[in-house]
């Protein structure tokens, strides 16, 4: 299993491979078509970057809006496993 680069980016950054505006972008994550942000404090929220580009990645090649929802809800539950693998590969290095 490849444990993904956690580089976060900002809202409007996330939203610019999706080539909409703020409105149609907040649309879409209640939707569940765009994997929600994170919460970095009481104000800030981010985004990983390999759920965004892997969100584009199965729009461009033409899931369903269905299977995109299925998809995004399995990034969101495989966050709960990043720390799992970034222990383990600490563990690896040392």
């Amino acid at each position: 299993m490849t444990t993904p680069q956690l580089k976060l980016v900002r809202k409007n950054e996330a939203r610019l491979p999706f080539a909409c505006g703020k409105t149609l972008f907040q649309q879409k994550i209640n939707a569940g078509l765009v994997p929600p942000p994170i919460k970095l404090s009481s104000r800030a929220v981010a985004f990983y970057e390999h759920e965004i580009n892997a969100t584009i990645a199965v729009t461009i090649i033409g899931y369903t809006d269905a299977e995109i929802k299925d998809f995004v809800s399995n990034l969101v539950e495989q966050r709960k496993t990043l720390l799992d693998q970034y222990m383990y590969k600490a563990a690896a290095n040392d």
